[in-house]
């Protein structure tokens, strides 16, 4: 189990929402089949339009004989981190609810090509392609249960759709700015280190883990202000280079930390 050290950050609410939009994948799962979801989006009243298939096991399931117009259905999603590691998942989630077919095909499709503003093709498929609405009744984050209605009120993280770009930037391009970082953090925590690499960024702050004997870790340095967009991305990661550059007395600063997997 990985430990977390946080100070602040979004709540379950937002990392709901946030999950629903924004991990990976969603596995969808009906009394009579499954499928991976990829391309969907959250609508205002926090039900979750999802673009399959025609002819895929979901829409089968749901056009069968018999079969309810609203059926049972639960959605597993993970926001993951982009670091290899043995555990690269940072938050899980376990929905449960009710699945139809959209009726409202027009609005359906908008809310899925909003969440796609830079990839209408991916919406616009030219294969025979089908829209459904999964209304959560039931939110479980981390093992915790999430009210669906303050999920649908809360708005997804801004940066969500840009957090593993930037991640992947600092190890790659700025390995010594994020060794700076850890200056920031708490000298306990860097105590016997092995391995130090950021895992996500959000509208609060980045996240880091940190690696040792006694296990992994997960913490968070703060941005003096939560951010609207990813245009205020920068600014904010320059303020925490600064900080770091005036942390004098860093038990790390004259030694090597290791490289970032």
């Amino acid at each position: 189990m990985i430990g977390s050290r946080s100070r602040s950050g979004p709540g379950p609410a937002e990392l709901s929402r946030t999950a629903l939009g924004h991990a990976p994948l969603l596995a969808v799962r009906t009394s009579g089949a499954e499928e991976l979801v990829a391309v969907r989006g959250v609508d205002v009243d926090g039900s979750v339009v999802l673009l399959v298939a025609a002819d895929g096991p979901l829409v089968h399931d749901l056009c069968r004989p018999g079969t309810p117009e609203h059926g049972p259905c639960s959605v597993d999603a993970a926001l993951l981190s982009p670091v290899p590691a043995a555990d690269r998942v940072l938050h899980a989630l376990a929905a449960r609810g009710l699945l139809e077919l959209a009726e409202d095909v027009e609005a359906a499709l908008e809310v899925v090509l909003r969440a796609h503003p830079a990839r209408p093709d991916v919406v616009l498929r030219p294969d025979a392609s089908a829209l459904l609405r999964f209304h959560p009744a039931a939110l479980d984050l981390d093992g915790r249960s999430v009210d669906p209605a303050a999920s649908a009120a809360a708005e997804s993280d801004p940066l969500a759709a840009d957090s593993d770009e930037v991640v992947t930037h600092l190890l790659h391009d700025h390995p010594d700015d994020v060794a700076r970082l850890a200056f920031l953090l708490d000298p306990a925590l860097l105590e016997h280190v092995r391995a130090l690499a950021p895992v996500r960024v959000d509208r609060y702050g980045l996240t880091l883990r940190v690696d040792s004997p006694a296990g992994t870790t997960l913490t968070r340095l703060d941005f003096p202000a939560a951010l609207r967009g990813p245009a205020e991305l920068p600014a904010a990661m320059r303020e925490l280079a600064c900080r770091a550059a005036q942390v004098t007395g860093c038990p790390r600063r004259d030694a090597a930390l290791p490289d970032a997997p």
